[in-house]
C-alpha cells in the first residue's frame, strides 16, 4: 500500500528530519499515558452537555482541567482501523487496515510505541481483544505488551511511574457491549426504563443493525439505558486509571491523552453518533507550546500521533497527519472512512457543523446482506427465516468484489449526501447543491493526498509484495 511505498525510503527521512529539522521550542521528558475507550460517544459526557450530568464525573474532572477538552472525530466508526489509525496516525487507506476481514498491522508501520523508542522511551502496552494480539502486528514497539483485563496490573504501574521517559498505553474496551446492568451505578443515571434487563449482549444488538428489522420502541430504550450505564462503568474505569496516576506524584510531569476510539449507534455508517468522541490532552506543567486548536473545533483523533511525537522531539514523517502544534489559517475538515459494507464503502467529510458523505459502490447491494452478517455472530441465534443462500457464499461475493475495486471511485459516480450537525447531539439533511460540491471535491482532494495513484486493496496488497522488505526492528 500506500505507506509500504514510502517505507523503503523511511530510515533515510527519519535521519534527515532529525537531523536537519529544527528541534522544537521545548521537548518534553517526562512519562506519556494514553487511555483509549472504545464506543464512548461525545453526547453523553457530562462536560460535554450530556442529559445525565452525573453520569462521566471522572471524564468530566478531567476534560475540567485539561490543556484542551471537546469534540473530536474519529478516522473510522468499526473499531479496527480506527484503532490502528490512532497507533499509526495513518488514516485506514493508507496503513491498510481496512477491517475485519483485514485486521493485521503490518511490519512495515511505524507505530506510536516505536516512534517513542527511538527517542529513548520504554514503552508499555495493555490491549483487549484476540485481534489486537502482539502477532497481529498490535504489539510492535512495546517493550511490554499484556491484556489489560481487570486493570489491576495496569493501575499498579501507574501507581509507581518513574519520572523518565515512559509510554503507558491502555485500551478499556468499555463502553461497547455487553452492556451489564450495575446496579450500585444507577444512581449516577435519571429517567430509567423500569425494566431493565441483567445484561445485553452483542448478538442481541446485531440484529437490529438490518435496517429492515424494526427496532420497537421499548427495546430501544432499553439498549440506551444500559448503553449509558455501562458508559458509567466505563468512567469508573477510567477513574482507576487517572488515580493511580495521582498517586504515582507523577501527575503534574505527565503527557496524558484520553480518548475514544469510535462512537456507538445501532446499524452502521459514519453517523455523527458513530465518529464524534471525546478528547482530554493535558500537557506537562510548565509546558509552553500551545495547542492550536480552538475548544469550539472538532479535531481528528488521527492527529494524536504526530501531536505526542513532537512533543517528545521525535521526527514525524510527512504522510501522518499534522500534529495539534500546527497552526492552520482554518480548522481542519476531518476525514473518516469505512469499508466493505453491504457492496460499498462510505466516506465523510466533517467541516464545522456541515457533514458530507460519500457512498461508493463496489457491488449491488445483497438482500440478505444483514442475515448473512448475524450468523457469523457468536452466541446468535440462526436466521428466521433461514438463508437461501450459503452466508458464506453471499458475503465471499462482497469480500471479492470489494478487493477488486478502486474503493473511492467504485463502479458509478458516488452518491452524496449533505447532514448539518445540530447542537450537542443530532443531525438533518440538508439540501444545498453548491455546498455539497464543495466538500466532495475537498473530501477527494484529502483522499487522494499521499496517494498517488488509487488502487484497488488487492492492487494495494501487490504493490507492497513489490517492495524490499523493511530494516529489522525488535519488539
Amino acid at each position: 500500500m500506500l505507506w509500504g511505498r514510502f517505507r523503503a525510503a523511511l530510515p533515510l527521512a527519519l535521519a534527515l528530519l532529525a537531523g536537519c529539522a529544527q528541534r522544537p521550542l521545548q521537548v518534553h521528558d517526562g512519562p506519556v499515558v494514553f487511555i483509549t475507550l472504545n464506543s464512548l460517544r461525545a453526547d453523553v459526557v457530562g462536560a460535554l452537555g450530556g442529559a445525565d450530568p452525573g453520569l462521566t464525573p471522572n471524564l468530566d474532572r478531567l476534560m475540567g482541567s485539561a490543556t484542551w477538552a471537546g469534540r473530536a472525530i474519529t478516522p473510522s466508526s468499526a473499531v479496527i482501523p480506527a484503532t490502528a489509525a490512532l497507533l499509526t496516525g495513518l488514516r485506514p487507506w493508507q496503513n491498510q487496515v481496512l477491517g475485519q476481514g483485514r485486521p493485521d498491522l503490518s511490519p512495515d508501520l511505524l507505530t506510536l510505541p516505536e516512534a517513542l523508542k527511538a527517542v529513548g522511551y520504554t514503552t508499555y502496552g495493555y490491549y483487549h481483544g484476540h485481534w489486537m494480539e502482539r502477532e497481529n502486528g498490535y504489539g510492535q514497539g512495546f517493550d511490554s505488551y499484556e491484556l489489560l483485563g481487570d486493570g489491576d496490573d495496569a493501575i499498579d504501574l501507574l501507581s509507581r511511574l518513574p519520572p523518565g521517559r515512559e509510554l503507558v498505553w491502555a485500551h478499556v474496551p468499555e463502553p461497547q457491549p455487553p452492556y451489564v446492568r450495575r446496579n450500585w451505578l444507577l444512581r449516577r443515571l435519571k429517567d430509567l426504563a423500569p425494566d431493565l434487563p441483567p445484561i445485553i449482549r452483542s448478538p442481541e444488538l446485531a440484529r437490529y443493525a438490518d435496517p429492515a428489522v424494526p427496532l420497537p420502541p421499548a427495546e430501544r430504550r432499553r439498549f440506551r439505558d444500559l448503553y449509558r450505564l455501562h458508559v458509567a462503568w466505563a468512567d469508573e474505569r477510567l477513574g482507576r486509571l487517572l488515580d493511580a496516576l495521582r498517586r504515582s506524584g507523577q501527575w503534574d510531569r505527565t503527557l496524558l491523552i484520553v480518548t475514544s476510539t469510535y462512537g456507538e449507534e445501532l446499524g452502521s455508517g459514519l453517523g455523527r453518533e458513530r465518529i464524534e468522541v471525546p478528547l482530554a490532552i493535558k500537557l506537562p506543567a510548565g509546558w509552553r507550546r500551545p495547542l492550536a486548536a480552538a475548544r469550539s473545533e472538532r479535531v481528528a483523533t488521527l492527529r494524536l500521533w504526530a501531536t505526542v511525537v513532537e512533543a517528545v522531539g521525535g521526527p514525524v514523517p510527512p504522510a501522518v497527519a499534522p500534529s495539534l502544534f500546527a497552526r492552520s489559517r482554518r480548522p481542519l475538515p476531518v476525514l473518516s472512512e469505512l469499508y466493505s459494507g453491504d457492496g460499498a464503502n462510505t466516506f465523510s467529510l466533517v467541516d464545522g457543523d456541515d457533514q458530507l458523505l460519500w457512498e461508493s459502490r463496489f457491488a449491488p447491494p445483497e438482500p440478505e446482506y444483514y442475515r448473512a452478517l448475524l450468523e457469523n455472530v457468536p452466541g446468535a441465534p440462526p436466521p428466521e427465516p433461514p438463508l437461501r443462500e450459503d452466508g458464506e457464499a453471499i458475503l465471499g461475493r462482497l469480500a471479492t468484489a470489494f478487493a477488486a475495486t478502486r474503493p473511492l471511485s467504485g463502479t458509478a459516480p458516488p452518491l452524496l449526501s449533505l447532514v448539518h450537525w445540530e447542537g450537542t447531539s443530532g443531525s438533518r439533511r440538508i439540501d444545498e447543491p453548491r455546498r455539497q460540491a464543495e466538500l466532495a471535491a475537498r473530501l477527494a482532494r484529502a483522499w487522494y493526498r499521499f496517494v498517488p495513484e488509487e488502487l484497488s486493496p488487492d492492487g494495494e496488497g501487490q504493490a507492497r509484495k513489490a517492495l524490499p522488505p523493511p530494516p529489522a526492528r525488535g519488539h
